[in-house]
């Protein structure tokens, strides 16, 4: 079974604790990193609302450390590639129906990122950050011109989404038109946005199948079948982002059981070129401020690295 080799950054938080870390734990958490063989690394955002990653002139916030750079930085000097989150102004909801405030921003910010950083030998392409999980106007025109800036910028640096399947919303469907709307979303997407070079879709979003779902997994492997059939006919990498936290809790997040992140990589294994995770540092690794973070990274270094 494939190791998680890549894992999502996220220090401009959305719903989980930020871990306040500086130099000294950033670096001590690199090393974790690379001795683990994760050889590649995702800033899940450049900003969220009214933070920032590193100061900026487009977004008016400049009294903030650079983590961007310490990132880069770290990323070279352990030999990981990084690429680099767009802004999310977090009110898009899955429609995207208010895409052009997100692109009013991001139109200005893409490019003073790649003026900063696009020099840096560590950075390897870009991230669109806002989620969806079906085809509307707003998710096709935010994804084109998120995607066409970047590659105007950086033709050979690919662009990376992470979506999440759209089992809640099509909840009410029967099974098979739940697939069948699915598979069109995302044929329309990839054809009609075709500057999108990776994909990685969330594989705990299935989850959302029914109110209460105590079973992650269902009709993940129907997913994943279809997505690595369509990715093929379309020509975008598919690579599976391994939630490494639980959903099925009444508390926002803890890291997930040992047993159910094993069994969704057993899963998805076979359809894709590659594991990464949201999210190593919060919920698999030895250096989090979840204690059951600690042992789930044990279980996950005797089953897969079998140390």
């Amino acid at each position: 079974m494939k190791r998680i080799t890549g894992t999502f950054i996220d220090e401009i938080t959305w719903d989980i604790p930020s871990q306040n870390w500086g130099k000294e734990e950033w670096r001590k958490e690199f090393d974790t990193m690379k001795d683990i063989g994760i050889d590649t690394v995702i800033i899940i955002r450049a900003g969220l609302r009214d933070m920032a990653v590193y100061p900026s002139e487009v977004l008016g916030i400049k009294d903030v450390p650079d983590l961007a750079l310490l990132f880069l930085d770290e990323s070279e000097r352990c030999g990981m590639r990084l690429f680099f989150g767009s802004y999310d102004t977090g009110n898009l909801e899955y429609r995207f129906e208010r895409w052009q405030d997100c692109w009013q921003i991001n139109k200005k910010l893409i490019p003073e990122i790649h003026k900063r950083y696009g020099e840096h030998p560590a950075f390897s392409g870009w991230y669109i950050s806002p989620e969806t999980c079906v085809a509307t106007e707003g998710s096709l025109e935010l994804y084109r011109r998120h995607s066409e800036l970047m590659k105007e910028l950086t033709p050979d640096k690919p662009v990376l989404i992470s979506p999440y399947y759209p089992a809640w919303v099509y909840r009410n469907d029967t099974k098979e038109e739940r697939h069948r709307k699915f598979v069109e979303d995302w044929h329309k997407i990839f054809t009609n946005v075709p500057s999108i070079d990776i994909c990685a879709f969330q594989d705990g979003s299935c989850a959302f199948l029914t109110k209460g779902c105590t079973e992650p997994t269902i009709e993940l492997e129907d997913y994943i079948k279809e997505l690595h059939q369509l990715c093929a006919e379309v020509k975008v990498t598919l690579w599976n982002n391994v939630e490494t936290f639980g959903r099925t809790y009444p508390i926002k997040f803890p890291p997930i059981d040992w047993r159910l992140l094993k069994r969704k990589m057993e899963i998805t294994d076979p359809y894709v070129e590659k594991q990464i995770t949201f999210e190593f540092s919060h919920f698999l690794s030895p250096n989090s401020t979840y204690l059951s973070a600690r042992t789930l990274y044990r279980r996950y270094c005797e089953e897969i690295i079998n140390v």
